[in-house]
């Protein structure tokens, strides 16, 4: 049993009063149960599932489950089942089964492949879609996009099961279908409770009780059929706005005075004995609110509301640890870019033209770099030569920096939908940060790598430590791409954290010093947080003792940072990159 007790909450409001969202709501659902709740937009619902799932800590009330308090002690990640509002939290480029699979991986620790595909099946066989379960997620219909996401729900047979608006936009035979696939996913397990929170007033006959909220009061709760009763109405269709006509408070007052006779005589639980009898008066309020008179006995009153099946114990499925969710995130991650043409071409783009740009733009001055490896000293091949090479190695910083914006920017801005629900199903927040890192670092590894390498064919060998030319440039992309993925994890949108990370690219161009530089002091003061710097700068300085750094260092009136102090800062920067992303990605959305 199911027992919610004088729930309550509030919202801050900024700059003005606090909006009480929930105040004092109660009602309880046995195992095996399907459950509406149902009100106008505004009136709660969310709110209230959010805190059933532990997403949401309540100003008061307790929300008790068998024996145990669920304000205090949140249900187990498997025996939660939650099915957001929205179609954006389905990975397109996987197909129906492997869609369950991943959710399986991630949910189920200990289990083998055959058992897996053998629970993969049942809930394919349960939401209707073994007919098309290789087909991917993008070619989906809309009411098949949502039996998945119910799947997705199942995969780890909870026991309680939260729908937010399941059925909205679908046509009516659409929403008839779905909500009898509510009762059978409920009466797949018999201690099994399905909530379903939707504004729809249709086919309301379908659940086993219904709870009517109006503006954060329950105005009743109860088979579908007492509802137009109860409310004076003809029809469900005018629920909503006969609710309008009274204040909630008083719809809400009015509820808790007949409460405990309607479950009496409805078998829903507990309240006292007395019986109902026909037209009773609320004599508190202006308007008559008839009750439903019983029809019979005991006996009779016995098919109104199904009693619990005796509940099955079934063990609760452990989840994997951090790092083998992790494992299975980089899996699937290189899977989805494989099948996703138009990301792997950008990267391969970025892989062969970033380097060919920069070879181009160092073209024109081979000359004088080989003049200066042949010992010249001339000012007028000195000096061209050592501006080359400190603008060909900015460009290489900038172009590893503008790769990792690629990869960083939209990582998890663009994939939130999927990762909130994923994390409600147990997937940790650090195995989505270790998953993000284990798929960008290789990439921006490779592509900082092969630009030197390049570069150095190309020129015949640019100047400088060979360690230091190979590391800072990675080490530059790696922070700025932490930094990116931070910005991601943060951003309310992927375009915004798109514009955010290409600004802060920006910044770097015009603050790093490789330009002309500001006085020392004052780039003592911008230049550790500009990450382009370090990476600049630590190869400039590695040219101290050859005679491309005179000139340099004439030119920019900058500090140059050595190389190992350029790594350490790099890796500085790397970290706060990581615990922006982790804070980001334990902020509830």
């Amino acid at each position: 049993m199911l027992e919610i007790n004088n729930l309550s909450h509030v919202v801050p409001g900024k700059g003005k009063e606090p909006l009480r969202v929930l105040e004092q709501v109660s009602f309880m659902a046995p195992g095996g149960h399907v459950l509406a709740l149902i009100g106008p937009s505004g009136s709660g619902k969310t709110t209230l599932l959010r805190i059933l799932a532990g997403l949401t800590e309540p100003e008061a009330g307790t929300i008790s489950f068998g024996k145990r308090d669920l304000i205090k002690q949140p249900l187990y990640a498997n025996q939660l089942g939650w099915v957001p509002a929205g179609d954006d939290n389905l990975i397109e480029h996987l197909t129906v089964r492997e869609n369950l699979i991943s959710a399986a991986m991630l949910r189920g620790a200990g289990r083998t492949r055959d058992e897996v595909l053998s629970r993969v099946s049942h809930v394919l066989v349960t939401v209707g879609l073994e007919n098309i379960a290789t087909e991917r997620t993008s070619a989906l219909a809309l009411p098949q996009r949502r039996r998945l996401k119910l799947g997705l729900a199942l995969v780890a047979d909870p026991v309680i099961v939260l729908c937010d608006d399941f059925t909205v936009g679908l046509d009516v035979r659409s929403e008839r279908e779905f909500e009898a696939l509510l009762k059978m996913v409920a009466t797949d397990r018999p201690d099994r409770i399905v909530i379903h929170a939707t504004d729809s007033l249709s086919n309301l006959g379908a659940y086993d009780t219904v709870v009517v909220m109006h503006e954060g009061y329950v105005a009743f709760h109860g088979p579908a059929r007492a509802v137009p009763h109860y409310f004076t109405v003809p029809t469900y269709d005018e629920v909503y706005a006969r609710l309008a006509k009274r204040p909630a408070q008083r719809w809400g007052d009015s509820w808790m005075k007949h409460r405990d006779a309607y479950y009496a005589a409805f078998k829903l639980g507990g309240g006292v004995a007395e019986k109902l009898s026909a037209a009773e008066e609320d004599p508190g309020d202006e308007d008559r609110t008839i009750l439903m008179k019983q029809k019979g006995g005991a006996d009779e009153e016995e098919d109104d509301v199904k009693k619990p099946a005796e509940a099955e114990v079934r063990p609760i499925i452990p989840l994997p640890g951090t790092f083998s969710q992790a494992q299975h995130l980089v899996k699937r991650r290189w899977s989805l870019l494989r099948r996703t043409p138009r990301e792997w071409i950008m990267h391969a783009s970025l892989l062969v033209g970033a380097p060919a740009i920069a070879a181009l733009l160092l073209l024109p001055n081979l000359k004088g770099l080989k003049e200066m490896r042949g010992g010249s000293t001339a000012a007028e091949v000195v000096w061209p030569a050592a501006h080359a090479v400190s603008m060909i190695v900015l460009i290489q910083i900038l172009l590893v920096m503008f790769m990792a914006v690629r990869l960083g920017a939209r990582e998890i801005a663009g994939r939130r939908a999927i990762y909130e629900r994923e994390r409600i199903g147990g997937v940790s927040p650090a195995a989505w940060l270790i998953g993000s890192l284990l798929f960008m670092l290789p990439i921006i590894l490779v592509q900082s790598i092969w630009m030197e390498m390049f570069l150095d064919i190309v020129s015949g060998k640019l100047p400088g430590d060979g360690t230091a030319k190979l590391l800072l440039p990675a080490l530059s992309g790696a922070a700025f791409a932490a930094l990116c993925l931070g910005i991601s994890a943060n951003a309310g949108s992927k375009e915004r954290a798109h514009s955010i990370s290409l600004t802060l690219l920006c910044a770097n161009v015009l603050f790093c010093g490789a330009l002309l530089g500001f006085p020392k002091i004052l780039g003592h003061v911008v230049h550790p947080f500009i990450t382009a710097h370090y990476g600049w700068s630590g190869i400039i300085d590695s040219l101290e003792k050859t005679a491309y750094f005179t000139p340099i260092d004439k030119l920019v009136k900058t500090w140059f940072a050595t190389p190992d102090f350029a790594m350490s800062m790099l890796g500085v920067h790397f970290l706060v990159g990581v615990v922006l992303t982790y804070v980001g990605l334990r902020r509830r959305g």
